[in-house]
């Protein structure tokens, strides 16, 4: 995007953040959810509706999801200078917002992502007349004609096989990956998996779904919608929390975005987004403190883990020398604690919306039982080959 004249250089910032509760049957339609956490990321904010000039969100048709004229009208909002809507992950929508904020299109920008289980990724409510997608539903990764019971998965499951074939990776460096967010997700009463925590043991004898995933590889679809504020850093001082700057952000991707019909590899965009976000902050990956990374797969997160802190097929070398067996928890050197609300496999199928909220949780300080020590850095990262983005947040001074 091209800044505009007057507004060239304006710092941002996210003031606010807001979510509904995380459950399997929430009883709301997904506008009802998407309302609930606009609101209340406003109100976290210090905000009034009518301080809010930029609307965005996360809409596509291959998702139960809330286009943004919908929350305009169902909020009474009123003088919107912004809108998008963009397809998954969320971090999509909130970067298309914190350059709508730095461009000067709007002030102040709501940014939301609602999710709803339904057939296509919960096979559990494939018999739920509620939950069914309609049957022109547009479906990019043909989960309808790949009879399976989770078709979603196939292409990375291959990936995850293929990176074991190249680089020597085991199923215990993806245990370590799952049972780390598990961990975790026992400090996060909002969690999915509050309360039922694993072991590696546990992650290596559960039985496979698409070999070598299990479940534990697989995140979990919820009901559940969560929004963030994106202002000014001028403004957010003048708010009642620490405003969290965005350093940088980024989106990228490369080859092999095919997860059917080709080789799906989702490191080459996740790379393409690392590169470029360690230029343009300025920061080494050694003074992060907080590594929130992607994990709508386990595999998805090696990916990431290798992008931005090693080079391709050493992730597992670097799990290794980063894991504790006594606490189940992985940290990165130089003491990065990695997704400690849970993730996406443990928290929740946010679809990447959780490392947003957490990294803006653990800067502000209010991250609760579960707080990183003087956390100031944070790297949150989102989905998979093509549409990679990811942001590094610092707590302002």
């Amino acid at each position: 995007m091209t800044l505009l004249p007057d507004h060239q250089g304006r710092r941002v910032a996210i003031a606010g953040i807001g979510r509904t509760e995380f459950n399997r049957d929430s009883g709301k339609s997904v506008g009802s959810l998407a309302l609930s956490a606009a609101k209340s990321a406003i109100l976290d904010a210090g905000l009034e509706r009518d301080d809010i000039d930029g609307v965005g969100g996360v809409f596509c048709s291959d998702h139960p999801t809330v286009w943004p004229g919908y929350v305009v009208g169902g909020l009474g909002l009123n003088d919107i200078r912004w809108s998008s809507s963009s397809a998954p992950p969320s971090a999509a929508i909130v970067l298309e917002g914190i350059n709508a904020v730095a461009a000067g299109a709007c002030e102040t920008a709501l940014c939301y992502h609602a999710k709803y289980r339904w057939d296509v990724t919960s096979t559990s409510v494939r018999n739920d007349p509620m939950r069914q997608s309609p049957p022109m539903t547009f479906d990019p990764h043909f989960c309808r004609p790949l009879v399976s019971h989770c078709p979603g998965a196939n292409g990375f499951a291959a990936n995850m096989r293929r990176h074991m074939h190249e680089f020597g990776s085991t199923r215990e460096h993806f245990g370590m990956l799952a049972v780390n967010g598990r961990t975790h997700a026992q400090r996060n009463e909002d969690a999915i998996f509050y309360g039922s925590p694993i072991t590696l043991s546990d992650y290596l004898d559960a039985p496979r779904t698409i070999d070598p995933f299990t479940l534990f590889d697989m995140d979990m679809p919820i009901d559940a919608a969560t929004a963030v504020i994106v202002t000014t850093l001028e403004r957010a001082r003048d708010l009642p929390h620490r405003p969290v700057v965005v350093e940088a952000g980024a989106f990228g991707a490369s080859r092999k975005t095919d997860q059917i019909f080709q080789p799906f590899d989702g490191y080459f965009g996740a790379k393409v987004v690392m590169d470029t976000l360690w230029q343009r902050c300025g920061y080494k990956p050694e003074e992060l403190d907080v590594v929130n990374l992607y994990d709508g797969f386990s595999v998805i997160a090696m990916d990431w883990l290798e992008a931005a802190f090693c080079t391709r097929g050493e992730g597992a070398g670097l799990l290794s020398d980063s894991w504790n067996e006594h606490t189940g928890q992985i940290r990165l050197p130089g003491g990065a604690v990695v997704n400690p609300h849970g993730g996406n496999l443990s928290e929740g199928r946010t679809q990447g919306m959780g490392q947003i909220l957490e990294a803006v949780l653990q800067l502000q300080d209010r991250a609760g039982v579960r707080q990183v020590p003087d956390a100031r850095l944070a790297l949150a990262t989102n989905a998979a080959n093509p549409i990679d983005v990811a942001l590094i947040l610092r707590a302002d001074s």
